[in-house]
């Protein structure tokens, strides 16, 4: 059977992602026939619905496509249609409507925020925000035709204006506490200015995004043990990072005694770098690990934190790690990019 098109919907986590999705299926129904919405993070599984799928037409949906995804997004030719939400609604609809905790809510949303800039800068791709969309709903139905080849009237689509600012939302994020709060804004902040047209900013992975190496549902807001083998100690968050260059700074404390311990650090995969600290007579440290992003589909990252071998009974904390674009990687978002999302 041939099949005439594939498109992806593509968007961080949140309400307006849900009815983007919508309305990029019904513009391809209307103008092209019968529909198939899939949702596929990784190559294996966009495969499988292809296999199954009895329509002539499939659409994409995904989240947190992975970077092999992305990859073979790049090659497709088929249209990207990128929509950006607010990620304060993002992250109250994985909280509360799907009950993840905060952590592991704020990985998510970062790791799905990164991979829809990085899915924005592809060839073929439209990029809309919400605003701009409620504001002028029959000119993103038009934009999005335009890309995907479809001739089509704004009324022919039947499909609402996306949802507005959510208040309940809004309501729940403002009774965070300014702890909680700061695990969120630190993961977020550069792509909301991103979106805001003024480029990166310095990204905060909260050390409450890491874990334990030794038990895997335990944080790193705790000290943790060092033994006297050599060992990994840290690990985490697994979200991604747009191309470019980054240098990434990590922090470490000790306890009394074990001042003077090394402890390997390493950016993955690869490694992309590897660096070493050794805490001062304080018992703090700290290094910064330059490394680059090539491929244009991205990488999801980790921070590793590894001991040499240090005598028993010491302790270690494990700090924030501020990730800032290198020179050059901060200027303004694209014109045309710009002009998509109204800036």
């Amino acid at each position: 059977m041939s099949r005439s098109m594939i498109f992806f919907a593509l968007g961080p986590f949140g309400p307006f992602a849900a009815w983007w999705d919508s309305m990029v299926a019904r513009i391809v129904e209307i103008g092209l026939g019968p529909v198939t919405v899939v949702s596929a993070e990784a190559p294996e599984e966009l495969a499988g619905h292809l296999i199954r799928s009895v329509t002539p037409n499939l659409v994409v949906v995904a989240r947190r496509p992975s970077p092999e995804l992305r990859a073979l997004m790049v090659g497709s030719g088929a249209p990207l249609l990128v929509g950006f939400g607010d990620p304060r609604e993002g992250l109250f609809e994985l909280v509360v409507r799907h009950g993840h905790d905060l952590r592991l809510a704020t990985s998510l949303l970062a790791d799905s925020f990164a991979a829809a800039v990085i899915c924005a800068g592809m060839p073929k791709a439209l990029v809309v925000g919400a605003d701009v969309a409620r504001r002028d709903t029959p000119d993103a139905f038009a934009r999005v035709a335009q890309l995907c080849g479809i001739a089509i009237a704004s009324r022919q689509t039947g499909i609402a204006v996306p949802p507005g600012p959510s208040i309940e939302a809004k309501e729940w994020w403002e009774a965070l506490g300014p702890d909680e709060r700061s695990i969120a804004e630190g993961a977020f902040r550069a792509y909301e200015t991103w979106l805001a047209g003024h480029g990166f900013v310095e990204i905060t992975w909260d050390r409450r995004l890491f874990f334990c190496a030794a038990d895997r549902e335990r944080g790193t807001d705790l000290a943790i043990n060092v033994g006297e083998a050599p060992s990994l100690l840290v690990h985490g968050p697994w979200v991604s990072l747009p191309p470019g260059g980054w240098a990434a700074t990590v922090t470490l404390a000790v306890s009394r005694e074990i001042n003077g311990a090394r402890f390997d650090i390493a950016i993955h995969p690869g490694p992309l770098a590897t660096g070493a600290i050794i805490c001062d007579g304080r018992g703090l440290g700290s290094a910064t690990l330059l490394f680059t992003i090539e491929p244009a589909s991205g990488h999801t990252i980790s921070v590793t934190v590894a001991s040499t071998g240090s005598p028993p009974g010491g302790r270690l904390a494990f700090g924030n790690v501020v990730l800032a674009p290198s020179p050059g990687e901060g200027s303004g978002i694209p014109v045309e990019l710009s002009s998509a999302l109204s800036l």
